[in-house]
């Protein structure tokens, strides 16, 4: 253990002794620990971590701390101090899970799905209204002209340059692509994004192919298993691991970065054999109530599976390919982020970071190696993306004050990175006390939320539109910012009446959820279509109309208001 020293003490001593020296005010300092450098691998010890204005002033040997007063002093106790860590690929559903991001020492994300809402949180997270991670966000999903979610939107070479150019004018960070979109316009929205000075992530076209899709410019894959689908045995219900060498070697001369997310793949067979016991699990009481319950039964993707075993075995066989495929990137020299698809299939906010960094472990990776997935890989990604203000991922001076005390060294066991002592963002230190109580809260919130968002998610099922409508004007009040369920999945449990010859109480039901989300676009859109649908033109064309002033590419609305004002 090393020894610690009384840095007040010091610094007053220096003062009295030496009153021409000015010692420097700052804000924070820790003292008593070993630094991590995450691009050595080295440990910096009997050094101080200097603070201010947010950002880290210096660091510097204990000798050297008397030039120093601080506000405050964190005693790290012998404890290793990294970089905080990032996740390049979420879901974010709700203000409330912003704080378990936090809690876990994640203090940056990239959103991986943009709505409205999701630049109000930035907004909030930005001015320290809203206690969360810095929030990074793609706009709306851009796919083909028969995309592989209804919810996205379509994107075409003729339509792509003013598709960019409305996504980055709305605040959006990054540009997401997904599975469906042709070649051509794959480019056309790529050279769109580089010329406004945004990136294109997500997933590799399957129309164009790995090849076609990094000729179109792609460099960001969302995916470890966006690299599988042409290595699928159709026979054997496998994937054949041959020739990974030459593919890594091909995405490292195309400039290509990876998220590989393995651990999202090892995670789905206990949601499709055992459920139940996948939502008791002890992180799960973090996790807002919304977000739960789209896991479950009735939402879950990944449950009620026709056939659960052999679906499993494959799943596991591509988990197995992601993680082989993984290593060899990794030896390869090719770029890997951190990345979980938090929020989304049973990945929970911030602990997701910690289960992901065990499997680059278990794959091969050495922890350093996954420590700098979720570190200096994470800042340089930041960079490309032109978001940052100031440099991230690396504890030294000139980057953000953005780092987590643990109380073991994780280059030893990189479960220590779950064995958290304090966390802190922009400077301002999150302790043992402060990380317990947002924990507590959390716990408190969620479970007062559960019963009610569990009544909307069975009021929607059961199509019982005055239930619906009536728990929603309870629940809406001046402060509420979530809603009780996640849009696309009012959405989605809609469906059964949307298409089930009942579209009038499928709109019913979907205006109930756009009173908790009235800047989704396409819940108006399908609100649009249930009320055109029963008659109710006027109707219709209001609903077109709020939607095109959302967003003006999802679904057409200009097209549908323009027919609807002729009629």
């Amino acid at each position: 253990m090393r020894r610690g020293f009384s840095m007040s003490s010091m610094a007053l001593a220096s003062f009295c002794l030496n009153p021409s020296s000015g010692p420097i005010d700052v804000e924070l300092v820790v003292e008593n620990v070993a630094i991590v450098d995450v691009r050595s691998g080295k440990h910096i010890e009997h050094h101080v971590l200097v603070v201010d204005d947010g950002v880290i002033l210096d660091v510097v040997p204990e000798a050297s701390a008397a030039s120093y007063v601080a506000e405050r002093i964190i005693d790290g106790a012998g404890g290793y101090l990294i970089p905080a860590l990032g996740d390049v690929h979420v879901h974010l559903q709700s203000y409330a899970e912003l704080k378990s991001y936090l809690r876990y020492g994640v203090t940056a994300v990239f959103n991986m799905s943009g709505r409205p809402e999701h630049l109000r949180m930035k907004a909030s997270t930005s001015r320290g209204d809203v206690l969360g991670p810095r929030i990074f966000s793609v706009g709306p999903t851009l796919d083909g002209l028969e995309p592989t979610n209804p919810l996205f939107t379509a994107v075409t070479p003729d339509t792509a340059d003013e598709i960019v150019a409305w996504i980055q004018a709305q605040g959006y960070d990054a540009i997401k692509v997904y599975q469906r979109i042709e070649q051509d316009a794959l480019a056309a929205v790529v050279s769109s994004a580089t010329a406004r000075g945004m990136i294109t992530t997500g997933h590799v076209s399957r129309l164009a192919g790995i090849d076609g899709s990094l000729a179109a410019g792609l460099r960001y894959i969302a995916h470890g298993e966006e690299l599988a689908f042409p290595y699928y045995d159709s026979e054997s219900r496998g994937y054949v691991p041959m020739g990974l060498p030459a593919l890594a070697r091909l995405l490292r001369v195309a400039g290509a970065t990876v998220t590989p997310m393995v651990d999202y793949l090892e995670s789905i067979p206990p949601q499709v054999l055992d459920l139940d016991g996948y939502l008791d699990q002890a992180p799960m009481q973090l996790v807002p109530a919304a977000v739960k319950l789209s896991w479950g039964e009735r939402q879950g993707y990944y449950s009620n599976r026709r056939n659960p075993v052999q679906y499993v075995a494959q799943v596991r066989a591509l988990a197995g390919f992601v993680g082989a495929l993984t290593h060899v990137l990794q030896d390869e020299g090719v770029p890997l982020l951190l990345g979980t698809d938090a929020s989304f299939g049973g990945a929970i906010p911030g602990y997701s970071v910690h289960q992901e960094l065990l499997s680059l472990v278990r794959v091969g990776l050495t922890p350093l190696q996954a420590l700098q997935a979720a570190t200096i890989n994470v800042g340089v990604y930041l960079n490309d993306s032109g978001v940052l203000d100031v440099a991230w991922g690396e504890i030294k001076a000139g980057y953000a004050a953005d780092f987590v005390l643990l109380r073991r060294d994780p280059l030893a066991d990189i479960s220590a990175t779950q064995d958290i002592a304090g966390v802190a963002k922009a400077g301002a230190w999150l302790g043992q006390l402060e990380l317990a109580n947002i924990e507590s809260a959390l716990r408190v919130e969620q479970d007062e939320l559960y019963d009610k968002t569990h009544a909307v998610e069975a009021h929607i099922a059961e199509g019982d539109a005055a239930a619906l409508r009536a728990l929603v004007d309870a629940y809406r009040a001046p402060g509420v910012v979530d809603p009780l369920i996640h849009p696309d999945n009012c959405i989605f449990l809609g469906y059964r009446h949307y298409y089930g010859g009942r579209r009038a109480l499928a709109g019913e039901l979907y205006e109930s959820c756009a009173l908790m989300s009235p800047r989704h676009a396409p819940l108006w859109i399908h609100v649009a279509r249930a009320r055109e649908a029963s008659g109710d033109e006027a109707g219709a064309l209001e609903a077109y109309q709020t939607a095109e002033s959302l967003n003006p590419w999802y679904g057409r609305p200009r097209q549908a208001v323009n027919r609807l004002e002729r009629e």
